[in-house]
């Protein structure tokens, strides 16, 4: 995934559609953020807002980050006008610095169909199980 994108209008959008705006979700364990790189447009995403606009996109793709710590390495470019962010198999790169899957606790789909909407994916109905039911091996004490 690559693409690089106007950085004020980026963190305007973010700062509509995120979804760790009351305090105690913000930080390491802040809902994720989706963005969708396609055609030549940029998607951002929370649970229940989206944005798109446009971008100049190299390499499509979908990545789900933590939004909180990725605000937080937005607010550090301020002087650039366009940012660059690239997601290989090492990681996320933007501008100079660069930051591994594990710091950044990302999710790379470099295509675009197969990404869920939301980030931990939903099961599909017929894999929900109801808890109320017993199953074969299941006793008293593993409920």
């Amino acid at each position: 995934m690559f693409f690089v994108v106007d950085n004020a209008r980026l963190k305007r959008m973010i700062r509509l559609v995120r979804d760790d705006k009351k305090k105690k979700l913000q930080g390491k364990d802040s809902p994720f953020l989706r963005l969708a790189a396609q055609g030549n447009s940029l998607s951002v995403a929370g649970v229940g807002v989206s944005a798109t606009f446009p971008a100049t996109v190299y390499e499509e793709g979908v990545l789900f980050l933590r939004t909180t710590m990725f605000r937080k390495l937005l607010t550090t470019f301020v002087e650039e006008k366009f940012m660059s962010l690239q997601v290989d198999e090492s990681g996320l790169h933007i501008g100079n610095v660069f930051l591994s899957f594990d710091a950044l606790d990302m999710v790379l789909f470099p295509n675009v169909g197969q990404a869920p909407e939301q980030w931990p994916a939903k099961l599909p109905e017929s894999e929900l199980r109801n808890t109320q039911e017993k199953g074969l091996f299941d006793t008293d004490e593993t409920k």
